[in-house]
């Protein structure tokens, strides 16, 4: 039987029977204590994935939330400033101080 490396099974399969004459040499005496270690270093591998994934997913909702905030805040602020714009009859210049140096720089980025 001719062992083919260069193909993924191929790899797979050599190393599989590699593995199967390497557990069936110590299979009576470490077998069970070595599947039981393997068990547990899976284990602990699957725990700490969910625990990484667990913490991506809670800062993940945790940016999102504070972006809702901003988001919020700035749609807040735009109905502040054209109710005032609305309430008095100002100058477009009284209108520019009102205006946030970013808006305007926003504003600016927009017409290019």
């Amino acid at each position: 039987m001719s062992i083919d490396l260069d193909t993924t099974e191929g790899r797979k399969q050599y190393l599989s029977d590699k593995l199967d004459d390497l557990l069936e040499g110590i299979n009576e005496s470490y077998g069970t204590v070595l599947m039981g270690e393997l068990l547990n270093r899976l284990e602990l591998t699957i725990r700490d994935f969910n625990d990484e994934m667990k913490n991506l997913c809670d800062q993940l909702v945790e940016k999102q939330e504070e972006r809702q905030q901003l988001l919020e805040m700035l749609k807040s602020r735009e109905e502040v400033t054209s109710l005032k714009v609305k309430e008095k009859s100002t100058t477009s210049e009284e209108i520019e101080e009102t205006i946030p140096v970013w808006e305007k720089k926003l504003a600016k980025l927009e017409k290019k």
